[in-house]
């Protein structure tokens, strides 16, 4: 037994049986260890089919050449948007990747027209002409006078929206730019600039990327005389622990702290919920986490901050969670709490004083539901004033009804979607909203929605059953 696990044995037996064959230890206590440089190399059976994959990962590794041409530019791009974020007024990086002979148009608008204006924004369409000029110092000087609107500018953000081989050549594209330009104006506005650019690249003799055309089309100018949102997040929330331990770090770093086995995801879609729980005038936050990590509840303290009172509520749900919705599903003045699970909705009913109690077997199924939760919408559909819920799933809508009767709850499902509804098809769920309308009104607006993919299986909705 004492040779079997002999690389693992402690340091102490180098001094006893295994003399002979290992070498001695070093005395420096910055040297290497000897058996630094050791390695198991493991033999699978069969190669694994992830190696085909991961041979495709870098960009230009297979058929689609473009994708490569897009990460060899994209580096030029960030670089120039670190450069105007830096120093909007001297826009000297932009021509180290033009060509001396570069065509281009002028990049200030011949035409602006106000698309609207209200509550404190504006709102405007750009136009640039057509006519082509050439020079290098006439492209660099004309950047310089369009960003002169901005005295400072926080965001310049490009985006390789488009790549196309030219005919005939080996070595020349087209690339379609979209930017997005916010900044602040000489007169203290703020400004937003978005569009995009046509721009044809191409490599010189040292293989490095040059531009050869440069075109401006439109863009969309929005402009706020003063701020329209300030941040405060950190004020109305850095008091809670949960919210600095929890909130404050993201998907990534939960991931490599808990276990795998809570099935913590990488996409770290979870909605939030406001509501009035103990009707104060003041919303509170229902905060939807992954698997894994407890949904929070903060309660509106009236004096612009959020104190966590997720145990008192009973509201530390665990399961991934997509969204919550807050309602009165029993008509009783207290809003409740709906929370999409993936694996399926749960009901917490309001019992006053910041309390909230699960309704077990709140939803009963007629089959079991095909695909995971993704998100809900509550109106009363038919306006018997009870309100109904529309769940999305990812493979399947389902559309439910509530039938509150002497406070049991009763939630059926009927396969009468193909003549009412005419809900025969099936969709990939995305987020939806219902409003209070008529019943026709919301069957034709399900009926145009489901059109639009094969036939499937009938969906299912609930009904009433007091109403037969």
């Amino acid at each position: 037994m004492r040779w079997a696990p002999v690389l693992f044995l402690p340091a102490p037996m180098l001094g006893s049986h295994f003399r002979s064959f290992l070498p001695p230890a070093p005395t420096d206590q910055n040297a290497p260890l000897p058996f630094a440089d050791f390695r198991l190399t493991p033999r699978y059976p069969a190669k694994s089919p992830l190696d085909d994959v991961l041979r495709l990962v870098l960009p230009g590794s297979d058929e689609y050449v473009t994708e490569k041409y897009a990460s060899e530019i994209m580096p030029l791009l960030d670089e120039w948007s670190r450069a105007i974020r830096a120093t909007p007024s001297t826009p000297t990086v932009v021509a180290k990747f033009l060509d001396a002979s570069v065509e281009v148009t002028s990049l200030l608008p011949t035409e602006e027209i106000k698309l609207r204006s209200g509550d404190g924004i504006e709102l405007f369409r750009r136009r640039f002409a057509s006519k082509v000029i050439a020079g290098r110092e006439r492209f660099v000087a004309g950047v310089k006078a369009y960003l002169a609107g901005m005295s400072q500018v926080e965001t310049a953000e490009f985006e390789i929206v488009g790549v196309e081989e030219i005919a005939g050549s080996s070595s020349a594209v087209n690339i379609a730019i979209r930017y997005d330009f916010v900044g602040t104006r000489p007169d203290m506005a703020r400004e937003e600039r978005v569009g995009q650019w046509r721009t044809r690249w191409s490599r010189d003799q040292s293989g490095a990327w040059r531009v050869l055309k440069w075109e401006a089309n439109e863009e969309i100018v929005s402009r706020a005389r003063e701020p329209i949102f300030t941040d405060v997040t950190s004020q109305a929330f850095g008091q809670t622990e949960s919210y600095r331990t929890q909130m404050l770090r993201g998907v990534d770093h939960w991931r490599t702290v808990l276990d795998g086995a809570c099935g913590i995801d990488v996409y770290g879609n979870n909605g939030v919920a406001a509501g009035d729980i103990d009707n104060d005038g003041f919303d509170d936050l229902y905060v939807c986490q992954p698997s894994g990590l407890p949904n929070r509840l903060y309660r509106n303290r009236g004096d612009g901050t959020f104190e966590d009172v997720t145990e008192h509520s009973g509201l530390d749900v665990l399961d991934n969670t997509a969204c919550a919705l807050f309602a009165d599903f029993e008509n009783k003045g207290l809003q409740d709490l709906l929370v999409v699970c993936a694996s399926g909705p749960l009901l917490f009913l309001n019992q006053g004083k910041g309390k909230f109690l699960i309704k077990r077997e709140a939803f009963k199924f007629a089959r079991p539901p095909q695909g995971t939760f993704t998100h809900a919408a509550v109106a009363d559909y038919d306006g018997d004033g009870l309100l109904d819920i529309y769940f999305c799933l990812y493979s399947y809508y389902l559309l439910f009804r509530i039938a509150l009767r002497l406070r049991v709850w009763t939630w059926t499902t009927t396969a009468i979607a193909s003549r009412a509804l005419g809900v025969t098809r099936d969709l990939m769920a995305c987020p939806t909203s219902m409003w209070p309308t008529t019943s026709d009104e919301a069957i034709s607006i399900s009926t145009r929605a489901m059109g639009l993919f094969p036939r499937s299986q009938p969906q299912r909705a609930s009904r009433n059953p007091a109403r037969g």
